[in-house]
């Protein structure tokens, strides 16, 4: 059942999520310990000042538009706090299928498939968050080979367990079933998109479920990685490293979210984006497939492909996509939040920052 967002009560509501992972099974264990809260108390504490640094105040009323889909950063929390705290009054859903950025598999040349857990629960920020595992099950079943268990690729990837607090501060006791997109060419992952939109929407009709209410499609996504320095071999640095290539950095950001991940979402907006955000004309595609490094170049239209689908095979109208709130590590620095373990993972200079996008799709009005 959905809930107003109220930050002083969050430590109690959230401590009912905690009993169903303590009660047995298999538990996934926090990856990133410094960016993200390690406790509820920490977690308590940077919701409360995300929601005061961008005058939220205390209570966030649910929206009467719930989104079939969000997407949310999944950076350092001082850093993307601010911006991932816009999505909460849209995030509605009992359950809420994940689809996670697979950092490391185009390094290891991992693709085509889909990538499960096998977990239980998830343990982030004390709190234990249950997966679905029946609903796990049964798309593991339905999508065959299309999807394959990966235990030590959800071990070692934080860009899911990121989001998952921030759900919990939204829904009572949240369910979920984390996917990882690795890389693969469009026609295949428009295919394997819509065979996923079909397999949703018949457990949604067998179930009576109503996207948006009772299942919701959250997507793990930063956007450009910009800098001179402090990003290994490589970096993205199109418009220079002083103030005036921070702006323009910016400002491409945003037109980006605004013409191709807002409005109507279409199978051509989405196209759209991979054409400028992978460069398959680089000498070392796909192990290195950025023209502009987002963090989210497959679990973007991927998630969006699903999303469309979804809704046209149950018959309803067409998404509406738009972008809440765009921050960057730069712009926004970082939350002054004391007395907690959090940390950053990395710095945030004009040679060195990560641009953050919260975008939310529903119907119409």
């Amino acid at each position: 059942m959905n809930r107003v967002v109220l930050v002083l009560a969050y430590c109690c509501l959230l401590g009912m999520s905690g009993v169903a992972g303590a009660s047995g099974g298999t538990v996934r264990a926090q990856v990133d310990t410094v960016g993200f809260a390690v406790s509820d108390e920490d977690f308590q504490e940077v919701l409360a000042r995300s929601l005061a640094a961008e005058n939220l105040g205390l209570l966030v009323d649910p929206s009467p538009q719930p989104a079939v889909a969000v997407i949310m950063p999944h950076d350092d929390y001082l850093y993307a706090g601010r911006t991932a705290v816009h999505a909460l009054p849209h995030l509605q859903a009992k359950r809420w299928i994940i689809f996670g950025v697979c950092h490391a598999c185009r390094r290891i040349g991992v693709r085509d498939q889909l990538l499960l857990d096998e977990d239980d629960t998830w343990l982030v920020a004390g709190h234990h968050f249950q997966v679905d595992t029946r609903l796990r099950e049964a798309l593991a079943r339905k999508l065959g080979d299309r999807a394959v268990v990966s235990a030590k690729r959800h071990h070692t990837e934080h860009s899911i367990e990121a989001l998952l607090p921030w759900l919990g501060a939204a829904v009572d006791d949240p369910l979920f079933v984390p996917i990882l997109v690795p890389g693969m060419e469009l026609d295949h992952l428009e295919d394997l998109a819509g065979e996923l939109a079909k397999i949703l929407a018949d457990i949604c009709r067998d179930n009576n479920w109503e996207p948006g209410l009772d299942l919701g499609l959250l997507i793990s996504a930063d956007a450009v990685h910009y800098g001179c320095e402090d990003w290994g071999s490589g970096g993205y640095s199109q418009f220079g490293c002083l103030e005036n290539g921070h702006l323009e950095g910016r400002a491409q950001d945003i037109r980006i979210s605004r013409r191709h991940l807002s409005g109507p979402i279409t199978s051509a907006k989405i196209a759209a984006f991979t054409d400028i955000i992978w460069d398959r004309d680089h000498p070392d595609y796909p192990t290195y497939p950025y023209n502009i490094p987002w963090c989210g170049l497959y679990s973007i239209p991927f998630g969006l492909s699903v999303a469309k689908g979804l809704q046209e095979e149950l018959g309803k109208d067409q998404l509406n996509g738009q972008l809440l709130r765009y921050g960057d590590s730069l712009s926004d620095g970082r939350l002054q939040v004391e007395g907690t373990k959090l940390g950053v993972t990395a710095p945030n200079t004009l040679r060195h920052w990560v641009g953050y996008p919260t975008l939310i799709y529903h119907k119409p009005e």
